[in-house]
């Protein structure tokens, strides 16, 4: 059995199936992870969706896209021109989708293989604990009966420093921006969410620069910057999402061996953006 992470999908099925062929997938021996951003942007989200919700061993964390289609999807929030998630708003298993999307984690923690799985980072201030009851803040709103005020409240850049006092609706915006959106923040934990190039703004770096409070031996599965590459010359800071919707390529890593695995693109989506 092999453990395959995989960057991205954004609705790019047909890459996802020439990758499971080039590592030799097998449905019934290895487990798939994927980081994030399942769908939108590309152009097949209900072949994607029904394609992992199927498998038998696999886990998956939420992303930005993944909470905007379901704010979309549940009236909530208006969708956006670059969407391309209305083959799933039209499809007869809507409320299904919608239904499987609010049990998934912000953030998994695997103990045998000491790797974390996020789609944006992880901040500087927070230890893998602080992280886990962090993110079990967000998922159980999620998965309450007033999930949709949550899914309203939570568009926004503000609050940008994170403070054990916040509470209500900006409390989990910024466990939520932390975990989904972060590219850049200082020391202290104070978020930047407008730079999403590797052009660092003042006073900022890349959250996996920083001194964290994880332990060495943890290793972060990412995926949400696709301008990094895949690159963070950072042995245990793993970027997975390599830009498929921008035309280049649709990235996996074997957690057993930490070996890479990479697909062309077939064709960039005209809504894609990072």
């Amino acid at each position: 059995m092999s453990t395959y992470a995989f960057g991205d999908i954004q609705g790019c099925y047909s890459e996802l199936q020439n990758l499971l062929g080039i590592i030799e997938f097998d449905e019934s021996l290895d487990e798939l992870w994927f980081v994030g951003d399942l769908i939108n942007r590309g152009p097949n989200n209900v072949e994607t969706l029904d394609f992992i919700m199927s498998l038998p061993h696999a886990r998956i964390v939420l992303g930005n896209h993944d909470l905007h289609f379901l704010a979309v999807a549940t009236g909530c929030h208006e969708a956006s021109p670059k969407d391309t998630f209305t083959d799933l708003l039209e499809h007869p298993k809507l409320q299904e989708y919608v239904d499987w999307y609010r049990t998934q984690p912000l953030l998994v923690h695997d103990e045998l293989s000491d790797c974390i799985m996020v789609h944006a980072g992880i901040p500087p201030i927070w230890n893998l604990l602080t992280c886990l009851e962090r993110a079990r803040e967000v998922e159980e709103v999620l998965r309450g009966a007033n999930y949709q005020s949550f899914l309203k409240n939570m568009y926004g850049n503000e609050p940008a420093q994170w403070s054990d006092e916040l509470n209500g609706d900006a409390r989990l915006r910024i466990i939520t921006n932390f975990f989904t959106r972060m590219r850049f923040t200082t020391t202290t934990g104070t978020l930047e969410l407008k730079h999403k190039t590797k052009q660092r703004p003042p006073g900022y770096a890349p959250w996996f620069e920083h001194l964290s409070l994880l332990d060495d031996k943890l290793t972060v599965l990412f995926g949400h910057w696709a301008a990094l590459d895949g690159v963070t010359n950072i042995e245990s800071r793993i970027g997975l999402d390599t830009g498929c919707i921008w035309g280049r390529r649709l990235s996996a890593y074997r957690i057993e061996d930490k070996r890479p695995f990479t697909t062309p693109a077939i064709a960039r989506s005209p809504n894609s953006k990072t």
